[in-house]
């Protein structure tokens, strides 16, 4: 008995080599890299390179379940075909402002894209005053953006080179939010006339919402939603709760995930869990009555992007968490109860690789694009 012992775990070894062999060679043949290989809850994953671009690559979305739509800072809008790996490139697409760090953002399908064709974008816009986050869209047809239109340009104009935003997602009945960063000016978060450092909440024409929590005064935008941010770049709505959850960068440490609630004040810059603000300006401390507290904040910082929840059934073990992409090169998984973090684990913290985006496919896979334009997406070993 001990020899057929033997020869049994040799023989589910060499089974088991043989399975990573396949899985390391399949993707090295449609990736040209090796995978990364990594485990979690008792799961072997893996993280499978799809496409590669000369680009950063900010955002994705998906217009079927075969084609991932995704933009390029300096201004490209770009077609994957997720079977056959294949580019191409979409025309006419908003006339972006670029900088080191300005250019287009987010994208956006309309979830009723298969009758309207619809597609939103984020983007940096060349105004008179300098340059400032706008929202755009228009209907994708046979590889070409048609009746583009502004929807909506942010007023607080500046020819400061960062804190754009910008995010943009839609709710079960149609509305927009987008997500503004203060532009460098920190005082434009607690001034409800400035755009700057809030989220918005627009109709899908780019009109006010007459339930918004501004909505009909004088003293503020009637567009705003929430305000106090600083530079918020990433926001999903709960598929089960609906609820809005934002994440934003802080200064010198205090990134913050928040629950978004309608006229809410998030406290930047009067409060903060960072230190130092901006030119000298320092916050009051990290509470004060009337100003929200993050459900999660992170010091030192991790420069959070894109975040997504995960509802698929590929990995059952991550069902119902929120996924955070960071610039600092791995992601966070936290497991919520209710909108109370109980727990965090910090995944592919080797690859070192700056992700800006990080969404669920049609395949109930994770998706993550990166500032040095890769597309990959994390794969079970089976």
């Amino acid at each position: 008995m001990p020899d057929a012992n033997m020869k049994l775990k040799n023989a589910t070894y060499v089974f088991f080599l043989a399975i990573s062999m396949f899985f390391q060679a399949q993707a090295e043949e449609t990736s040209g890299t090796e995978p990364i290989f990594f485990q979690s809850e008792g799961m072997s994953l893996y993280l499978e390179e799809m496409a590669r671009s000369e680009s950063v690559i900010w955002a994705m979305d998906f217009i079927d379940t075969e084609t991932m739509i995704f933009t390029e800072r300096p201004g490209s809008i770009k077609l994957l075909h997720l079977d056959t790996r294949k580019i191409s490139e979409v025309h006419g697409g908003p006339a972006v402002f670029r900088s080191a760090s300005a250019g287009l953002f987010d994208v956006l399908v309309d979830p009723d894209f298969k009758k309207n064709q619809v597609v939103y974008f984020t983007y940096v816009k060349e105004v008179q005053d300098g340059s400032a986050t706008a929202i755009a869209r228009g209907r994708l047809q046979n590889n070409e953006l048609i009746e583009l239109q502004d929807l909506f340009v942010a007023n607080n104009a500046s020819s400061e080179h960062a804190h754009w935003g910008s995010r943009v997602v839609m709710d079960t009945d149609r509305h927009l939010y987008i997500t503004v960063g203060d532009r460098h000016v920190p005082d434009n978060a607690q001034n409800l006339k400035s755009h700057g450092g809030k989220i918005l909440r627009l109709t899908e024409t780019g009109q006010i919402p007459t339930d918004n929590p501004f909505a009909g005064r004088i003293d503020a935008m009637p567009g705003i939603w929430s305000f106090g941010h600083r530079n918020p770049q990433g926001l999903v709505i709960h598929a089960v709760t609906r609820q809005l959850f934002e994440q934003e960068h802080g200064p010198t440490g205090g990134d913050e995930i928040n629950v978004v609630e309608p006229g809410k004040n998030y406290g930047w810059p009067v409060i903060t869990h960072g230190e130092n603000i901006w030119g000298g300006q320092f916050a009051i401390g990290a509470a004060k009555d009337g100003m929200e507290q993050p459900i999660t904040y992170y010091k030192p910082g991790i420069a959070p992007s894109g975040m997504t929840f995960y509802f698929g059934k590929r990995y059952p073990a991550w069902k119902g968490d929120l996924f955070n992409g960071t610039l600092r090169g791995h992601i966070n998984r936290l497991i919520l109860e209710g909108n109370k973090v109980i727990r965090e684990e910090r995944l592919l913290t080797t690859s070192r690789d700056r992700i800006r985006d990080i969404v669920e496919g049609p395949d109930e896979l994770l998706y993550l694009c990166t500032e040095s334009g890769k597309i990959s997406r994390i794969v079970p070993v089976r």
